[in-house]
């Protein structure tokens, strides 16, 4: 899931306060991008504008291993407004790809360095805590991210050139809409159509005022 190391300079601004380390997040939702860091306000990286949602979001931990198999960690995000809830319940980003950039900050707030595409994932799964007003407990929104460990994992899916399988891809398309008579006629009653007869190619000469000798 790592994909950057981390330069001396951005572990020296670590040390020194936590606050000198954010993570800049990129999720490619169907309704755009969505790009949030987690610090305060809003900040321009690499061009791209990212608002910041301080202690509202959270990364879980991220874990590295020598082996093949898959990582994944948890992206949380604290929501008290619920139209946002409402517009994230009508999202599906599974299979959508999820950049994290580490960037790290002087003891002025200005940018020093960056590691981008630190993490380098996709989305798997959505799930939304719902919480309770009257309590005063927000609702929680979690984003699972895995790497490309588990996207290579991942059985390759086979589309079958069927009508049912054309009309779950492509409803109204009849390209296969043939496939299964065809298939279930014997050869015999198939229409063929040649070029060729009994004594060989067949002259087109002498046709629609070609030459002849």
């Amino acid at each position: 899931m790592i994909e950057s190391a981390i330069s001396p300079t951005m572990l020296e601004a670590a040390q020194a306060s936590p606050s000198r380390l954010l993570a800049f997040a990129e999720l490619n939702f169907k309704s755009g991008w969505v790009r949030v860091h987690t610090g305060v306000g809003t900040r321009v990286y690499n061009e791209q504008t990212y608002l910041g949602i301080g202690e509202l979001g959270s990364i879980g931990r991220v874990r590295e291993n020598a082996s093949q198999s898959g990582n994944r960690t948890t992206l949380s995000l604290v929501v008290r407004d619920p139209s946002l809830l409402s517009e994230v319940m009508n999202e599906d980003p599974n299979g959508r790809e999820c950049f994290i950039h580490l960037v790290a900050f002087d003891e002025n707030r200005q940018i020093t360095e960056g590691a981008d595409y630190f993490i380098d994932a996709e989305m798997v799964d959505l799930k939304v805590i719902t919480g309770k007003r009257a309590a005063n407990k927000p609702a929680v929104i979690k984003i699972t991210i895995n790497d490309w460990f588990e996207r290579w994992a991942q059985p390759v899916e086979v589309v079958k050139t069927t009508d049912a399988a054309q009309q779950e891809l492509h409803p109204g398309d009849r390209f296969f809409d043939l496939v299964e008579v065809i298939a279930g006629s014997p050869l015999s009653s198939l229409p063929v159509k040649t070029n060729y007869g009994g004594g060989g190619r067949r002259s087109t000469r002498g046709r629609s005022g070609a030459h002849q000798r």
